[in-house]
């Protein structure tokens, strides 16, 4: 287990943005995770506790004591004891070596190739067509069966008791973890049946009557003046960053500016924008899906020639055409082929010069029904793509967490506004600070807030 932990380690921690570079904040998950570890049964591993660089809601585990947990799921906990019982279930899991049954060494040796591919998969093409960003990816690391979240609850209440936490934070969190899902379904436009694909609840199958049942399982005494820890958690993560990372760009709505490199495009009504570390993916509803990237230029002297030669050697398209977008040297064509489910679709390429040796890449996918409804957005988000000037650039700056106290004069709607997700900012105002749907300001506690 220690030996193949290891081993991976590095590899899934560059899958998922690296580390954030934040070391006090890091310093605090790691002495939380210790603090819990000293209740384990394998003492011997070598516990290793990681805060990822990523805006996905998640948590998980390698054999041999290496646990992660995910900087968007750290803002959404709320306080301490929240925290620990994340670390408590991937702990369990650990422990009762799910992890270490679960995944093998051939498949643990193949996760990074299984994490980039898993998009194209998704939608039914070839992992050289769509590779999706690590939102997706999330989807290949496979969800435990229900009796091992089970147990791995039951454990992480003994180890979150024997270190004097409240287990029941185990049971907020996880309602936190849902309100969060069906938001996340409406901006989707998906039925709240769906809610649980893209964060923890898809790796972690839990129920709060399972969970409920886990601590009565667990058969501890409730630790006295059990630690919840607010006013610590909230302190030590005012200021974090919120959202996407600056060197990976910004999403905001239906627009992707990216500062360090100096671009920006908008994807059409409908399509909802994920940023990754090496791509940015649009979807929408019906199976359609816009994946921007960057690729390098071998030996090719205009686009249209990169786009048949290069990108595409092995497969012949349609209407190659020479285009200019907003003054840059650009090329587009299409090809028609078949899914993996079947299905007839779409794909048309566009490349665009961004130096001598590099290109942007946006490729739309379809089913090929489709394809006459969708033209004229796809041809608007083409011609969207423009160079930022150094001045826009710089007015460009990334989202933070901060914790203030609510004025009388405060309301959700202005407290809210600065967060990156138009219509539904109140919603996620809601679910950072655990206010239900109708409940107004509490006037005695600081709130999360999001601002540049």
């Amino acid at each position: 287990d220690i030996k193949l932990g290891r081993q991976e380690h590095p590899k899934l921690v560059e899958q998922f943005g690296g580390e954030y570079e934040n070391p006090r904040l890091q310093r605090y998950v790691a002495e939380t995770g210790k603090k819990l570890a000293r209740g384990t049964e394998y003492q011997q591993f070598p516990y290793q506790f990681t805060l990822l660089n990523t805006p996905i809601v998640n948590a998980f585990a390698l054999p041999g004591g290496y646990v992660y947990l995910s900087r968007g799921l750290i803002a959404l906990a709320s306080n301490e004891a929240e925290m620990a019982g994340v670390l408590s279930h991937e702990l369990g899991h650990v422990n009762a070596r799910h992890t270490a049954e679960r995944l093998s060494a051939a498949q643990m040796a193949q996760l990074g190739m299984v994490l980039g591919a898993v998009g194209g998969a998704a939608l039914g093409l070839g992992s050289e067509a769509a590779q999706i960003s690590q939102q997706i990816a999330m989807l290949s690391i496979q969800s435990y069966s229900r009796k091992q979240e089970f147990e791995a609850d039951t454990l992480g209440v003994r180890y979150m008791s024997r270190a004097g936490y409240e287990p029941d934070a185990m049971v907020t969190f996880l309602s936190t973890l849902r309100e969060q899902s069906i938001v996340d379904a409406k901006m989707r436009g998906l039925p709240a049946g769906s809610v649980d694909k893209f964060n923890m609840m898809s790796t972690h199958p839990r129920t709060k009557d399972r969970v409920e049942k886990a601590i009565q399982a667990a058969a501890v005494a409730r630790p006295k003046n059990a630690r919840i820890g607010r006013e610590t958690y909230l302190a030590k993560i005012d200021g974090m960053l919120f959202g996407d990372d600056p060197s990976q760009g910004y999403v905001k709505g239906r627009l992707f500016q990216h500062p360090a490199l100096r671009f920006q495009f908008q994807v059409p009504e409908g399509f909802r924008l994920m940023n990754g570390r090496d791509q940015v993916v649009a979807q929408n509803q019906s199976g359609a899906a816009i994946i921007f990237d960057t690729g390098k230029i071998q030996r090719s002297r205009d686009m249209a020639s990169y786009l048949q030669n290069e990108w595409t050697p092995k497969t012949p398209l349609k209407d190659v055409e020479r285009i200019t977008i907003n003054g840059q040297e650009a090329a587009t064509g299409w090809v028609r082929g078949q899914s993996k489910g079947g299905g007839t679709v779409d794909l048309r390429g566009v490349a665009i010069r961004r130096n001598a040796q590099s290109v942007y890449r946006m490729l739309f996918v379809n089913p090929a029904k489709d394809s006459a409804r969708l033209a004229q957005g796809y041809k608007e988000t083409t011609y969207s793509f423009r160079r930022l000037s150094q001045a826009e650039a710089s007015k460009i700056k990334p989202l933070r967490l901060l914790l203030v106290p609510a004025n009388k004069s405060d309301s959700i709607g202005g407290l809210s506004k600065t967060l990156p997700y138009g219509k539904y900012n109140e919603s996620w105002f809601r679910v950072l600070n655990d206010l239900k749907p109708n409940e107004g300001l509490p006037r005695n506690r600081r709130l999360k807030v999001v601002a540049a």
